[in-house]
Parts: C-alpha cells; structure tokens; sequence
C-alpha cells in the first residue's frame, strides 16, 4: 500500500495512507493551504519568542495527525484509512480547520474591528466579514478549488459535511467533537507545538498516555470520548498546561501591544483606502490591501492576505504621506513598544499596602480585582481630556475550563469514567472544578505625548483606591 510521511518535531511522523488520505495530501499544494505556509502560527510572538516562528501550515499537519489518532479510537476496525465517510470528513475538517485565517490571524480582525468601529457604515460588515476565519473558512472548503478535491473524496455533498464541522454545526457529533471542543485535536497539538518553539516551560502533556486511555462512550447526547479515573489526572495535567500558555505566551504584554500598534496601523490604511488616497498610506492602486479592500468577497483576493504581505508593504507604510501611518510602521520596524500600565498589578499593589482584601480568599480576592480593574479601565476610556485616539484598553478573561456538568457524558466536555458514571471533570477534579480564571487589563498609550503616562497612572491609581473603599462599604 502507497504511504506517504511527512516528518514532524512534535510528533514524529505524520502519514498519509489509503485513497481518501493521499487525497488528502494532494491537498497541501493547494494555494489556499500553501498560503499557510506564510501565516505564522503565533503572529507577533517572535518578536519575544525569536524561535516562534511555526507556521499555521505545520500546526494543520499536526492537527490532522492528532485527529487520526483519535479517530482510530472511534473507528478501531478502520485499518489502511478505510475510515468511514464522516471519518474522512473529520480529517479533512482537522486539516483545513485554520484554512481561513488572514495575516497575523487574530490581530487581523482586530484591525478591521478598529476600522469599523471608527467608521460604522453598514456596508463595512462586509469588510468584518471577510476576515473573520470562522466564516471565511467554510467559504474556502465549499467554494474554491480546496473543494474539488473534497468532492472527489466523499461526492458533492462533502465539502458541506466538512464544514459544518469546522462551523461546529452538530455539537453532539463525536466527529465534531475531534475537530472542535475542548478536548480537541486543535489544542492537543498547539498545547505542546507551541511552548516547543517558543522555548516556554509548560507542564506537558502526556498524548500518547492519553490516546492509550480513551474510550468511546454513548449516551443521550451522542457519542463522545472519555477516559476512566486512572488517566483523569493527565486530562488534569492539560487542562493546566493550557491555562498557563496564556500567561506566559499568548497574552505577553509585549505581544499584545505589538498587535495592537499593528491593528491600529492597518485600520488607518483602510481609512485611507475607503476615501479613495491610498497614496497617502504610500500604496499604489493595484496593492492586494486595495484590491482585497474594494472586492472582500473575492477568495482570490484572501488569497494574497498573508504575513509576507504586511512585512513586503512595511517600507512603503513607512513613507506614506499619512504622518500616523509612518509613525507606526517606523515604531514597529525599530521595536518600539507603545509602553503599558498594568491596571491589574497598579491595583494588587494598592489593595496589599491598605490591607483592604486581606481577609479575604484567593478567589474572592480575584473577583474583586477583576471587578474593579474593567469598572477602572472602562471609565478611564470615557474621560475625553486624558484619553487619547492611540490609548488601548486590552483585556482578556482565560477560564481553566467551562464545565457542562452533563451526567451521562458530552461531546463538547471533558468525561471522565468514575465508578461506572460518565462525568464532567470538574465535577472530580478539585483544581479544574476552582474554576480559576486569568485576565488582563492593561492600558496600551502613545508616549509621544508627554507625561500621558504620569496622568493616566495617577487616574488609575485614585480610581482604584475610590473602588477599593466602595468594595470594602460594600
């Protein structure tokens, strides 16, 4: 039998065998997935993390490879990837999961989230829209050349099947489940590729012991895998490991202000480019920025929106005639940060020198915090005589886990086997079922304008103390 393998640093060898799976691999020299070649899994990470450098195109190998592993516990007969045609479906929808995002993915729909916000006309949802990958993926699966393939595969109603599981259309689906939940193929393999290559200590994750352990249950809810107790803690282990990457990688303050500065720069060349000056954000007319700006629902154009784009047109942003527009691309050329104020840390700090959370547990402590940090934040953005166009107001909540407490067992948690009942983890983990939680709140600032800093640090500070004596009367 023909097999085809792929190797790989985080899972050894990623194989290809059988009719539907070689399809599968024909697959990658599609432009629509080669273009992920292109897309950096973690955006701007390398700017801290200089070894951050994956990509989303070996991220989706992985996933895939992960997805055949645990779809081997689905359908432990299939042998030499006879796998039935929701099996097929299930590994095609790993591959493409990501086949949507545009560059620096997520920061990229921030930009035209800005770019909207600051322009609310109606017909700029279309814009929204056609980065949004949650949408532009299953338009990509069902509507470009990826979907011919696809047809060839498993006939013409496939590409829909494929994408109704990358949309998580049936959420009691045991398929879906392996593609998207929260015990998913997606994030068994950024939970272990991504601290690799940023040189992050995590506390691991065990897949191999935990593929050994699942099993396949079924109950009222559909079908779904689960593990017994024995192997819980490892579900445990990863649950944590996850949690932690957030901190310590995803939300890194200075990650997220490049982002931002990024977000910002591109909502101001769209600005441009909607009253018709894209010269003045030093593009010429025929740009992929433009072409993409004035025909969003064309996949030909979100076929040239990748990292490679930005970092090509960076020297032509840094002599646009818009002085914002070269300001921040001469900011992001040279590392210069916007600098940030923790309003988390400013108000841990007030709260331990009055003493007034003393009494209190971790978690009343936390949701204390948390309250009066958004309260801080969102009325510091009202106060038009200290904020200014370039403040940012970044927050992020990260849970552990979202628990469904479904007796019986679902696809879309985390079951664990106690006892001969099915359960949610959080019902037997004490760590999971703390319900711990991370946010940030941090305010992003120009300092071009002096002492903008200095005034905004004091705000917080007696903004936080008056919401302490407030909690504290309370």
């Amino acid at each position: 039998m023909n097999v085809k393998m792929i190797k790989d640093p985080i899972h050894g060898s990623i194989e290809f065998e059988g009719e539907a799976e070689l399809q599968l691999k024909s697959m990658l020299a599609d432009p629509f997935f080669q273009r992920l070649r292109r897309v950096k899994q973690l955006g701007f990470s390398d700017y801290v993390f200089p070894s951050a450098t994956h990509s989303r195109f070996a991220h989706s190998l992985g996933v895939y490879s992960v997805a055949k592993r645990m779809l081997s516990v689905v359908e432990p007969d299939v042998r030499n990837g006879g796998w039935s045609l929701k099996g097929r479906a299930c590994l095609a929808a790993a591959l493409l999961h990501d086949i949507g995002h545009g560059m620096f993915s997520h920061a990229f729909e921030k930009a035209m989230e800005l770019f909207v916000d600051r322009n609310p006309q109606p017909e700029n949802s279309a814009l929204q829209a056609a980065v949004n990958h949650e949408k532009v993926s299953p338009k990509i699966v069902t509507g470009s050349s990826i979907a011919r393939t696809l047809v060839e595969m498993g006939g013409a109603e496939f590409p829909a099947m494929v994408a109704g599981m990358i949309e998580k259309s049936d959420k009691t689906c045991v398929y879906t489940s392996l593609v998207s939940s929260q015990l998913d193929a997606d994030r068994l393999d950024y939970a272990k590729r991504d601290p690799y290559f940023a040189g992050v200590s995590s506390g691991g994750i065990d897949l191999d012991w935990l593929i050994r352990n699942f099993h396949v249950g079924s109950g009222a809810n559909g079908r779904f895998l689960y593990v017994n107790s024995k192997a819980y803690i490892s579900l445990e282990q990863f649950t944590v490991t996850l949690f932690q990457l957030y901190p310590t990688l995803y939300l890194h303050k200075r990650t997220r202000g490049l982002e931002y500065m990024f977000s910002l720069l591109m909502s101001r060349v769209f600005e441009r480019i909607a009253d018709g000056d894209e010269k003045a954000a030093g593009l010429p007319s025929n740009h992929p920025l433009v072409r993409f700006f004035r025909q969003p629902d064309d996949l030909d154009n979100a076929l040239l929106l990748d990292d490679t784009l930005f970092w090509g047109s960076l020297h032509l942003f840094q002599e646009a005639g818009s002085g914002p527009i070269r300001t921040l691309a001469n900011r992001i050329t040279s590392r210069k940060f916007y600098p940030m104020l923790d309003v988390w840390k400013l108000a841990d700090e007030v709260a331990a020198q009055d003493g007034t959370l003393a009494n209190l547990d971790a978690a009343q402590r936390v949701g204390v915090l948390h309250d009066i940090c958004e309260k801080v934040s969102e009325d510091l953005h009202k106060k038009s005589g200290l904020w200014t166009e370039a403040c940012y107001y970044d927050k992020y909540p990260r849970p552990i886990y979202k628990p469904l407490h479904t007796e019986g067992g679902h696809p879309q948690q985390i079951n664990v086997e106690v006892g001969g009942d099915i359960v949610d983890i959080a019902s037997i983990s004490p760590i999971v079922a703390s319900a711990a939680s991370f946010s940030i709140h941090r305010i992003y600032f120009d300092d071009a304008d002096e002492g903008l800093g200095e005034r905004l640090a004091s705000e917080i500070q007696s903004s936080i103390r008056r919401g302490l004596a407030e909690e504290l009367r309370g």
